[in-house]
C-alpha cells in the first residue's frame, strides 16, 4: 500500500524541483527514499565516498539519512539513481512559538469552542470497544512528571523500560515512555528547559477533574512523545519523518494485531515547521502524510505566526497535497486573525492563548499558531471516543475512512466568521457542534440510493451501483414475477459509499425478476432480465 502511495506522489511532483533556500539548511545532508526492496547498502555502493550514511529515520518506509564531503551536483546525482524515488535536502524547522503579548483570558479558548457541550457526550480516554485514544506530539521537549501530565502519558507496555533489550521488536532500545529522536532514549528533558511542548501536551491532555491545575480537551488520554530537541536546541526535517514514522508503525501494528501490540495513535500533533516553504521541495515529508492516514491517522500542523497568505507565499507542512492534513491558524478571544490565511492550505481557525501545562509542575499562558494545533489535535481524539459501537466498528473496519470523516465533521461545524473566510472551512473550531453531528450521524436513519442496476438483459453477472451514508448490512432481495423469493444478497458497508456490487446470476432461469433493496426508511425496485 505504501509503494502505491509514494508512487501516486510522482504525479503530484513530477519534475523533483528542489531550489535553493533562503532558509538556515543542514549542510550537505540528503534524506533518501528508496524503492521497495531496494537495500541503502547498494546506494551507498554505486557512489563510493560521495556519500556518508548518517541514519535509517523509517525501515517500513525505506527512508534514510546521508551526507556527502562535496554539494557540487550531489541532489542531482541522487535524484537520477534508479534506486531512489524521492530525494530532498534535510532543513532546520522553527518551532511556531507564541506571541509575547497576552490578549486574552487564560480560561476563554475551552468555552470558546464549547467544550462543555461535546463533554456531554464524553470527556475521553477510550472508543465504545474500549481502545485506548493516542495522539503523538513531536515536539522539543516534554517534563513527563507533571502533576497534570502523568497520568496521561502513554506508555509503551510491549517494552521492559530500562533493561537494555529490544522487547517489542521494533528496533528500539527500552521505548517505554516513546522516543527522543536525537539521542536515541527515552528521557525527553535534552537541552535548555523549553515549555513548548509540555503546553500542548496540556491542551490537548491535562487530566481533567483532579482537583489539579488545568483541564485538557480530554480528560483522559494517552500522549505518546516524540521529541527531537539536540544540546543546541535545533530540530532537522529528519527528526521529523523518524517521529512520524513511529507513529505509523504503532498504529499499523494495532490495527494488524487487533489492538495486541502497536498503539491507537488517531491524530498527531506538529506546532513547528517553515515559512514560506512549498511542499515540491519536500516530497518525503508531504509523502508522509498519505502514508499515515491509510492506517487511520489525522495529522494536524500549525501554520505560521506570521499574517500572510500561505497559498501565495508558502509554508510547510500546510502546502502538503494531502486529505488527511489538517492546517490550522489561530484566532483571537474577539475572533480576530493573527497569523497565516488560506483558501487552499489552511483548513480552519482555533483558539491560541490558553492556561496550560508548564515545567516543574507549573502553569502559564501559550499561545500563537502553537497553542491553536493542538485544540484541533485534541479535538479529533475527543470525536474517537464518542460513545458509540457502530463508530467504534467503523473505526476499527475502516480506518481511513473514519479519519475522513472526523475531518469532514470537524470543517463542516466551524463557527462561519467574515474574518476567517479565507481557510478551506470559513471558520473556527466548535468542538461541542463537532460531537452533535457526529451523535446524529449515527443517530439518524442510513440515507440509500439505488443508481443502477445493470446490465438488462444479462447471463452471468449483475452490477448494483448504489450509495449508503452509513456503515451497516444491506439486504438485497430477488424475487421472480409470481413473487416469489428466489435470493437473498447482501451488501457490507464499513463507511459512507458510492460504489458497484457484482452479484452472480447464471444459475439463475431465463425469465423477468425484481431486485429489491430496502432498508428501516427506504425501498428500492428495480427489474432485470435474465437470458
Amino acid at each position: 500500500m505504501y509503494r502505491i502511495i509514494f508512487s501516486l506522489l510522482l504525479c503530484t511532483f513530477p519534475s523533483f524541483i528542489f531550489a535553493q533556500q533562503s532558509r538556515t539548511s543542514t549542510q550537505e545532508e540528503w534524506i533518501v527514499l528508496l524503492q521497495a526492496k531496494t537495500s541503502i547498502e547498494m546506494l551507498l555502493a554505486d557512489f563510493g565516498t560521495t556519500f556518508q550514511y548518517k541514519k535509517k529515520l523509517s525501515n517500513s518506509l525505506n527512508i534514510h539519512l546521508l551526507s556527502s564531503n562535496t554539494a557540487s551536483q550531489t541532489f542531482k546525482k541522487l535524484q537520477q539513481h534508479p534506486s531512489v524515488q524521492f530525494v530532498q535536502k534535510n532543513e532546520i524547522i522553527t518551532w511556531r512559538s507564541p506571541p509575547n503579548d497576552a490578549l486574552y483570558d487564560t480560561q476563554w479558548a475551552l468555552d470558546t469552542i464549547k467544550a462543555e457541550q461535546a463533554w456531554q457526550y464524553t470527556t475521553g480516554g477510550l472508543t465504545a470497544h474500549g481502545d485506548s485514544i493516542v495522539c503523538a506530539v513531536i515536539d522539543r521537549s516534554f517534563y513527563v512528571p507533571h502533576e497534570d501530565l502523568n497520568d496521561n502519558i502513554w506508555r509503551n507496555r510491549a517494552e521492559i523500560p530500562n533493561n537494555q533489550i529490544d522487547d517489542d521488536g521494533n528496533g528500539l532500545v527500552d521505548d517505554y515512555m516513546g522516543w527522543q529522536l536525537v539521542f536515541n532514549t527515552d528521557r525527553h528533558d535534552y537541552g535548555n528547559i523549553n515549555n513548548h511542548g509540555t503546553a500542548i501536551l496540556g491542551i490537548i491532555g491535562a487530566k481533567g477533574n483532579n482537583n489539579l491545575g488545568t483541564t485538557g480537551i480530554n480528560w483522559d488520554i494517552k500522549l505518546m512523545l516524540l521529541s527531537a530537541q539536540t544540546a543546541n536546541e535545533i530540530t532537522k526535517i529528519s527528526n521529523v519523518i523518524e517521529g512520524y514514522s513511529y507513529a505509523l508503525d504503532m498504529r499499523r501494528a494495532y490495527n494488524q494485531s487487533n489492538g495486541q501490540k502497536g498503539a491507537f495513535v488517531v491524530s498527531t500533533n506538529s506546532s513547528w515547521g517553515i515559512d514560506f516553504a512549498w511542499a515540491e521541495d519536500h516530497p518525503i515529508w508531504c509523502a508522509l502524510y498519505d502514508s499515515l492516514g491509510t492506517v487511520g491517522i489525522l495529522s494536524v500542523a500549525a501554520t505560521t505566526n506570521v499574517d500572510s497568505n500561505v497559498d501565495r507565499k508558502g509554508d510547510m507542512p500546510c502546502s502538503c497535497p494531502s486529505e488527511y492534513l489538517v492546517g490550522v491558524s489561530e484566532s483571537s478571544r474577539d475572533d480576530k486573525r493573527n497569523a497565516g490565511y488560506g483558501y487552499k492550505y489552511i483548513d480552519l481557525f482555533a483558539p491560541a492563548e490558553s492556561k496550560s501545562t508548564r515545567w516543574s509542575d507549573y502553569y502559564g499562558d501559550f499561545g500563537g499558531t502553537s497553542g491553536a494545533a493542538p485544540h484541533v489535535t485534541g479535538a479529533i481524539a475527543l470525536l474517537y471516543a464518542y460513545p458509540n459501537a457502530n463508530w467504534a466498528s467503523m473505526i476499527k473496519e475502516a480506518p481511513q475512512q473514519a479519519a475522513l470523516l472526523v475531518k469532514s465533521i470537524l470543517l463542516n461545524s466551524v463557527d462561519k466568521k467574515a474574518t476567517f473566510k479565507e481557510s478551506v472551512s470559513g471558520g473556527r473550531l466548535n468542538l461541542g457542534k463537532a460531537m452533535k453531528e457526529l451523535a446524529d450521524y449515527f443517530s439518524a436513519p442510513p440515507k440509500v440510493n439505488l443508481l443502477a442496476v445493470y446490465p438488462s438483459p444479462t447471463s452471468k453477472t449483475l452490477s448494483i451501483k448504489a450509495s449508503f451514508t452509513k456503515p451497516g448490512a444491506y439486504p438485497v432481495r430477488v424475487y421472480d414475477t409470481a413473487g416469489k423469493l428466489i435470493a437473498l444478497w447482501s451488501i457490507q458497508v464499513t463507511a459512507p459509499t458510492t460504489r458497484y456490487w457484482d452479484f452472480e446470476v447464471g444459475h439463475l432461469a431465463r425469465g423477468i425478476y425484481v431486485l429489491e433493496l430496502e432498508t428501516s426508511t427506504d425501498k428500492f425496485v428495480q427489474k432485470f432480465v435474465k437470458y
